[in-house]
């Protein structure tokens, strides 16, 4: 009876030639690692040269139920099986891993085969519960051999106990294999001894074999792959496809942070790192438990290709320009609101389309915009980069069925509502940009039967209701761009709020601007001044000994010194021109401000050496003259210092005359290029072309409206600028005020987000301490009792060993911390000194003997008691020491020394780098660090905590206490009794 038989190549075009690329590929075998109840959905890619990797292979795996040996035969390797309905919910048990069932997202049985896509050969390796774990091995390029049938192939299958050995295993399976293309297997790999059926593909058989021969297993391999795996526990299981040749664009993936050396690779990376990227909908709130990573293993250690991180999160949507979020319901009607920019507004809509219900079902969405023009947007420069960055790799409205993505929809360039050819046409009109977007359409299987997609094919069947859900939605944001979004819109609301944050933008523009020419002139002074200061001491030092030469002269005339003393005055004019303080419109950087600084302390010297000490030489010279002689000094005096004052005010009347001139220039121009040529251009379109009454009175009305409309605009341009010079008055430094409320907001801004992360942050270790409490017992039990579930051998003894004196090393360090938690210290006590020792020397033990530092204390340390918080004082000394014993790291005599002066002072003194004196204070500055990966938080927080109880924290340069010649902290206990007085 004639039968139907099956080539070995259908194989290759049910699974391979199924998927249309490798993000697909790696997204359909995560499914079915979901569908197996699998919560970590991993893949591993390691680089040749790295932990003796001979050369790069991939490892893509599940944590899911895995498979036994009769479900790899009956099931695995049998094609189309789908044992139960896809929308049928498996009872919770022993298959569900005692997990909620879950809906199944594979499909159509032949999801396995996508492995065929990664490479080959291929091992993998399954474990179900309660059976051993099972080794298969296939190279799928056989598969290309279009002489074989089905039954001709051999697949290569081993169960593999804890007492197997796995390279013997491994080397059975692939001569197993080997022996699918010879006749004879000890006859050597040559073309004679192939079988007839590979004759005609000689090369493809002998190319499988020369791979499968050269495998090389890394040394970890085994450990890592197949002993990880193996055993009776129940939570031992899952299953691991390795590829031994990945392919092509696999091994282009690693070069992912290397555009620069890479840039023929950028896009196909790019690519394939969207796809990857939200395959669960992390869009929403919702936590499903399951993580997908794809992680590079290469010289410079492990990378995740699609960190979290870098996509998009359900916080992005409170920050989008506008939002868009509801559902279409069964009849295919939109309900839900509209956010543009700052305003929501509620809306409903239904295409133009036949009464019932759809065929495509109900759905929901939720979209966010980033606008295109940074000036239109509400984002801050900082983070218009930020999500102009993210827009560019993952722009795009996904779709989700039953919380897994729907690929290809979400990828740049699959833009299947034609958003981009719209705004080809006319961009303003039709404003939706598929790169600008980010978002979700919601489906399932329940509620969206008829949209169906098949693995590997481009998105949905295109079928009546995949057309008529295409064409509503486009039909919706059409009606979206005309009702708020569109140039001509119907509504104003996006109009009138995109004209503020315009003009919002330019002021700021502007300001920006008017800062940065200030601060260029800023960084010119700070640049030159010293300079021209150094040129103005030396005439002035040569003037003052002119002045001592003329009065060495016996007989002193004025005569013979009025110019040197008009010199000396310019000289002294040209000094106090030179001064320099700190600007009032912006903040100096670090680097300015040490200039500044340094500027500044040169600058006094000159004064105190130059100019104040001159005057005992002057009045020593005026000593000399005659009264008459005297007297017309006084008057020369007068008459130059009357010019320096005119001089001034003239100087200023000329700027402002100046300023004044652009002002009147700028307003000549407006008036004339903008607001009287709109009004000759309109006024030509709305000339009657004829004496009739009717067309006359629609162009005066028409006139009037335009002449309204252009006189509003005026006054609003130009009133704000008179009331403003209204209000400008010589006795109000608007320069400094307005600098001094920038200054103090960009401080305020920066406190309250600095007080964000800290207030994050403490949250982290509070929840990670009450972690720590409840996971403390059981750990703490479980190395008490897994002594005797060890093996007898010394390697084991000796590992079991470092587990247990690491527990306990970290249980010594969480006791010692018990104090430094506010919950324990909030009553005040007495801390004698002789505690506060003995505790930092238990504390920082070991860092203490491993750098030979010594930590000692005076007697009035020891003998001192401070009545406060234990919470607050001792992570302060803490702080400082952790400090002290980084710094100390240079020198080869290393000291901490603590010592209590003045009945109110203590001192930390150590013996290493000491602290310039310009950063006293700076180092106290939140996130301020001049340690290499240092987080500049602790001698913030120990500063702040210690000044909410009266006391202070400082660093000194002053030899009276920095006796080490280190660096110097005090903590005055009397702080508050001081700020008091």
């Amino acid at each position: 009876m004639p039968q139907f038989r099956a080539k070995a190549r259908a194989i290759d075009l049910l699974g391979k030639g199924q998927i249309s690329d490798l993000p697909t590929a790696i997204s359909e075998l995560w499914k079915n690692g979901y569908d197996a109840y699998g919560d970590k959905l991993e893949a591993y890619l390691y680089i040749e040269n790295v932990n003796n990797v001979k050369s790069p292979f991939f490892v893509l795996s599940d944590d899911g139920k895995g498979m036994s040996r009769e479900d790899i035969l009956e099931k695995w390797i049998v094609l189309g099986t789908d044992s139960k309905s896809r929308n049928e919910l498996e009872e919770k048990g022993e298959e569900t891993l005692w997990k909620e069932p879950r809906i199944r997202m594979g499909e159509k049985g032949i999801g396995r085969l996508s492995v065929a896509y990664l490479g080959s050969p291929m091992l993998m390796l399954t474990k179900k519960v309660g059976h051993p774990l099972q080794v298969l091995f296939i190279d799928w390029r056989i598969l290309e051999n279009y002489n074989l049938y089905i039954e001709d192939i051999n697949i290569p299958l081993r169960a593999i106990n804890p007492d197997s050995n796995f390279d013997v295993v491994f080397n059975e399976l692939k001569e197993e294999f080997i022996a699918n293309f010879l006749k004879k297997k000890n006859e050597g790999i040559n073309e004679g001894n192939l079988i007839n059926s590979w004759v005609e593909q000689k090369d493809l058989a002998l190319n499988i074999i020369s791979d499968i021969k050269n495998i090389q297993l890394p040394d970890f391999f085994s450990q890592e792959f197949v002993t990880s795996i193996t055993g009776t526990s129940t939570n031992i299981h899952g299953t691991k496809f390795v590829v031994f040749k990945p392919d092509e664009q696999l091994i282009i993936l690693s070069k992912y942070n290397q555009k620069d050396l890479y840039p023929e690779y950028d896009a196909t990376v790019q690519e394939i790192r969207s796809s990857l990227n939200g395959l669960f909908n992390v869009f929403k709130e919702e936590n499903i438990g399951v993580s997908t990573k794809f992680v590079i293993v290469d010289e410079k250690g492990e990378r995740d290709l699609i960190s979290s991180r870098e996509f998009f999160t359900p916080h992005d949507f409170n920050l989008s320009d506008h939002l868009i979020y509801g559902g279409f319901d069964e009849d295919g009607t939109f309900s839900g609101k509209i956010k543009i920019y700052n305003k929501e507004v509620d809306h409903s809509f239904r295409a133009v389309r036949k009464p019932g219900k759809t065929p495509y079902g109900k759905f929901k969405i939720k979209l966010g915009v980033i606008v295109g023009i940074p000036s239109e947007s509400l984002l801050t420069e900082e983070l218009y980069k930020v999500y102009d960055e993210r827009l560019n790799l993952f722009g795009g409205l996904y779709i989700y069925r039953d919380g897994f993505r729907v690929l290809p929809y979400g990828r740049t360039e699959t833009d299947f509502l034609r958003f981009e050819n719209r705004r080809s046409k006319h961009a303003g009109k039709y404003f939706f940009s598929h790169r600008r977007m980010f978002g979700y359409i919601e489906i399932s299987r329940e509620n969206n039967k008829k949209l169906t997609d098949k693995a590997g094919r481009e998105g949905f069947i295109n079928n009546v209701a995949y057309r008529e859900f295409k064409a509503d939605l486009e039909a919706f944001f059409i009606d979206l761009a005309n009702m708020y979004f569109g140039t001509h819109a119907e509504s104003d609301i996006k109009r009138t709020q995109k004209d503020e944050i315009e003009e919002a933008a330019k002021n700021k523009q502007a300001e920006h601007e008017k800062e940065k020419e200030l601060r260029k002139q800023y960084a010119k002074k700070l640049k030159e001044y010293p300079k021209q200061l150094s040129d103005i001491e030396n005439e002035f030092s040569v003037l003052l000994n002119q002045l001592l030469d003329k009065q060495a002269e016996s007989d002193l005339l004025f005569n013979d010194i009025d110019l040197i003393l008009k010199k000396i005055e310019e000289c002294k004019a040209k000094i106090r021109r030179l001064a320099l303080s700190k600007p009032i419109r912006f903040a100096l950087t670090e680097s300015q401000q040490k200039s500044l600084y340094n500027y500044n302390r040169y600058y006094e010297k000159v004064i105190e050496e130059r100019v104040t000490s001159s005057q005992e030489i002057i009045d020593k010279a005026r000593n000399q003259l005659k009264d008459y002689e005297l007297y017309k000094e006084f008057e020369a005096k007068y008459s130059q210092y009357r010019s320096f004052i005119s001089n001034v005010f003239d100087e200023s009347i000329e700027k402002i005359s100046g300023s004044v001139d652009k002002i009147k220039s700028k307003i000549l121009e407006e008036k004339n290029d903008i607001y009287i040529a709109e009004l000759d251009e309109k006024y030509t379109a709305i000339k009657p072309t004829s004496y009739n009454r009717d067309d006359i009175l629609q162009s005066l009305n028409l006139l009037e409206n335009i002449y309204n409309d252009l006189m509003k605009k005026a006054n609003e341009r130009i009133i704000p600028f008179f009331n403003h010079l209204d209000r400008l008055s010589l006795d109000v430094d608007e320069e400094a005020l307005t600098g001094y409320y920038k200054i103090r907001y960009e401080d305020i801004e920066k406190q309250w987000q600095q007080t964000k992360e800290l207030a994050q942050m403490g949250i982290a270790v509070e929840i990670i301490d009450h972690q720590f409490n409840a996971l403390y017992s059981q750990v703490a039990y479980a190395i008490t009792q897994i002594n005797d579930h060890l093996p007898t051998d010394e390697k084991a003894q000796r590992n079991y060993l470092s587990l247990k004196t690491a527990f306990e090393h970290l249980e010594d360090k969480y006791k010692l911390m018990s104090p430094l938690y506010r919950t324990t210290g909030k009553v005040r006590k007495n801390i004698v000194g002789s505690e506060i020792t003995t505790y930092l020397k238990l504390f920082f033990n070991s860092q203490l003997k491993d750098r030979n530092i010594t930590l000692n204390s005076s007697l009035a340390f020891e003998h001192a008691s401070f009545f406060t918080y234990e919470s607050i004082l001792l992570p302060a000394f803490v702080n400082v020491v952790h400090n002290a014993i980084y710094w100390l790291t240079p020198v080869e005599n290393r000291r901490i020394y603590l010592d209590y002066v003045d009945n109110s002072k203590i001192l930390i003194l150590n013996s290493g780098v000491s602290i310039e004196d310009f950063y006293l204070n700076e180092i106290f500055n939140l996130f301020y660090s001049k340690k290499p990966n240092g987080r500049g938080i602790g001698l913030f927080l120990a500063k702040e905590t210690l000044n909410s109880v009266g006391y202070d924290m400082y660093a000194t340069n002053e030899l009276e206490y920095n006796k080490l010649n280190g660096a110097c902290f005090v903590i005055d206990t009397n702080f508050s009794k001081t700020q008091d007085n």
